[in-house]
């Protein structure tokens, strides 16, 4: 007799092929509240309340009203065994043979069967209790792992009022939270596949006794709430941004070498109601790494220097912009000569004013570079020996940079 072992049944939609290749019927499996968790592939002779509930992804309510009202359900949920069910064709449900989904003395479930004329061999009906029982353990599961998701999710938008609250969901929700935690957060530009990511992620975090209580994956991105108590810093790693920076390196070993991955984790904190700071400062990074590539060797948020700031002042500049500035009057030359004056101010300035090194990247004469320094100073107005007017335009060059990618 042929048994479903559980190390095949990878999810509840796994389940369901499982379950209509052996009953020889079209399968949809429900949690209590008639919510659809998974369905097998259409058959030609399904009728419309199935249809129905794969669309809405839910039992309609007139037809769970039908299914309460004709004795169905009450059938379902006094017994654990399976139970045929009359065509309800007023709502266009066909005969069905469905079983309640049991985890302990709680009902969590239904596993629904179109039934077609003639009956299921004994052997059939096991096999349905069997499946039954998989799918109770794949529910929790699954229950458990939205629970997660939801307490994670609360935590990075700062929707607690206070670290008891926080502390008293994550109790409830299975999860330990640490002294210290921080964001990780992996991207990609497309949609690559991302099997054995997450644990490859984790793995890089146990080797330096960092812990991974909650995780999500949406498309193109991981993210993971990681934390370690003060115990986990040693000789080697004293500070937590230490400990924070070797691990983000294990992970990128561990993880494929794609140009458009982009890792990075937000500042590490001492409270759950700042992890929402530690998530938006990972999503700050990643949008740098995005804007301006000088940026990628940049994995902690913390060590990003002035680039911190620059979301917020360009933000700052569009609220508030500066008409015909320094910048603005080289670009208008620029173009109207045909010129570079631009480029070579924002050389000369990522170089330090060192005047050789600027000559040698551009190819140009050392002459001919100071002449062009002399007419960036006539032109844009620019005491090139001042070193806030210096540091001015080179944090104005960078949010020129960094619009221009937005």
């Amino acid at each position: 007799m042929k048994t479903f072992n559980n190390s095949e049944v990878d999810s509840l939609q796994t389940l369901a092929e499982l379950i209509s290749e052996v009953m020889g019927s079209p399968v949809t499996i429900e949690d209590e509240a008639h919510r659809l968790l998974a369905y097998s592939m259409h058959d030609p002779n399904t009728d419309p309340a199935r249809i129905a509930t794969i669309i809405g992804r839910r039992v309609p309510e007139h037809v769970q009203r039908a299914l309460y009202e004709s004795g169905a359900m009450q059938k379902l949920q006094d017994s654990p065994e399976p139970q045929h069910i009359e065509q309800l064709s007023e709502v266009g449900l066909s005969r069905r043979m469905a079983i309640s989904v049991w985890h302990y003395d709680e009902i969590v479930g239904y596993i629904w069967l179109l039934e077609y004329e003639g009956s299921y061999t004994e052997q059939q009906l096991e096999l349905f209790r069997q499946g039954a029982r998989i799918a109770a353990g794949q529910i929790m599961q699954q229950q458990r792992r939205q629970q997660h998701i939801d307490l994670l999710r609360r935590l990075l938008s700062g929707r607690f009022q206070s670290e008891q609250e926080a502390a008293q969901q994550a109790k409830e929700s299975g999860i330990e939270l640490f002294t210290h935690h921080y964001v990780l957060l992996l991207e990609h530009d497309h949609q690559p596949e991302m099997n054995g990511w997450v644990e490859r992620m984790i793995q890089a975090a146990s080797e330096y006794a960092i812990r991974v209580p909650l995780h999500m994956q949406e498309p193109s991105r991981l993210v993971l709430l990681c934390g370690f108590e003060s115990a986990a810093l040693s000789a080697h790693y004293t500070d937590p941004s230490a400990l924070i920076r070797a691990m983000i390196a294990r992970a990128s070993e561990l993880l494929p070498d794609q140009e458009e991955l982009y890792l990075v984790a937000g500042e590490q904190v001492g409270s759950a109601l700042h992890i929402q700071r530690s998530y938006r400062q990972a999503r700050e990074l990643i949008l740098l790494h995005r804007q301006l590539p000088e940026t990628r060797s940049v994995h902690y948020y913390p060590e990003a220097g002035f680039y911190r700031y620059l979301p917020a002042m360009h933000r700052e500049a569009e609220q508030f912009p500066v008409i015909w500035g320094p910048i603005d009057r080289l670009a208008a030359y620029d173009q109207e000569h045909n010129s570079n004056l631009l480029q070579t101010l924002a050389v000369f300035l990522d170089l330090d004013s060192d005047t050789k090194r600027a000559a040698t990247k551009l190819h140009v004469h050392s002459n001919t570079l100071n002449y062009r320094l002399k007419r960036i100073s006539e032109v844009g107005g620019i005491d090139l020996t001042s070193m806030s007017e210096k540091v001015t335009l080179y944090l104005e060059l960078k949010l020129l940079w960094f619009d221009t990618s937005n």
